[in-house]
């Protein structure tokens, strides 16, 4: 990664070699949350001190509101700087936990179409059916929504998945959406979904749609050599939550 990195940060650097260290773009904290290249923090540092779309607002310094990423849905709980990932939740999902068909009614994958952001495969999923003619039966253990705040004469049936599809194959005659959760997660009463939500998925920075393709862009991540050095050191001896 930090080579990718380098890579990314080259052409600038080619052309900035005599500017002095920018301070502003010295890694900053929000509660628990370092925030440091390619992560900027809104109000704190320059836009030019990360990527573009990456900037991090900070309502409450502390912490216990969890900060968003550009003033978006998506609040951030992690960042892996090491893996190039964050683990965050949607918070559609959180602030409606209490409706159970929240989650059928929109895609999480579709909202992140123009990000930098994709969910990964390393994530489970929360699979929800509904109106299946000719599927085989919900696996055993599947949670079953009741039905009386529904459109439609079938109730939607919920599981957990142990991997991820990015484009998941639906069954045969049935209308399905699909949330990503951390692995790990487990669901045996319908209580149990607003922590699985809670605790987020995790993301992976890269250009959409091509995961394993990531390309150098001469964006303007640091504003200098020096603020890179001090970036990659710091990269270097982060230690992963």
């Amino acid at each position: 990664m930090l080579l990718v990195l380098l890579l990314l940060c080259m052409p600038l650097l080619l052309g900035s070699r005599t500017q002095p260290l920018d301070a502003s773009c010295a890694p900053a904290a929000c509660g628990d949350l370092t925030i440091t290249c390619l992560f900027w923090l809104l109000g704190h540092h320059e836009p030019s001190c990360g990527y573009p779309t990456f900037g991090i607002t900070c309502d409450d310094p502390t912490g216990a509101t969890v900060p968003s990423l550009s003033k978006s849905y998506l609040r951030l709980l992690g960042i892996r700087y090491g893996n190039c990932s964050v683990v965050a939740f949607h918070s559609g999902l959180v602030a409606g936990s209490d409706d159970p068909y929240r989650a059928t009614r929109f895609n999480v994958c579709n909202s992140l179409a123009l990000s930098p952001l994709a969910v990964s495969g390393a994530n489970w999923e929360l699979f929800f059916c509904n109106n299946c003619s000719r599927a085989p039966p919900p696996p055993v253990g599947a949670l079953w929504l009741p039905n009386n705040c529904s459109s439609t004469t079938d109730a939607w049936s919920v599981h957990i998945g142990r991997r991820y599809e990015t484009r998941p194959v639906g069954p045969a005659e049935c209308k399905y959406s699909v949330v990503p959760v951390l692995p790990g997660s487990e669901l045996r009463a319908w209580d149990n979904y607003v922590g699985i939500v809670g605790r987020g998925f995790l993301l992976e920075w890269t250009v959409p749609g091509d995961c394993a393709g990531m390309k150098p862009a001469p964006t303007p991540y640091v504003n200098n050599l020096a603020s890179f050095r001090v970036c990659l050191l710091y990269l270097s001896h982060l230690v992963h939550f």
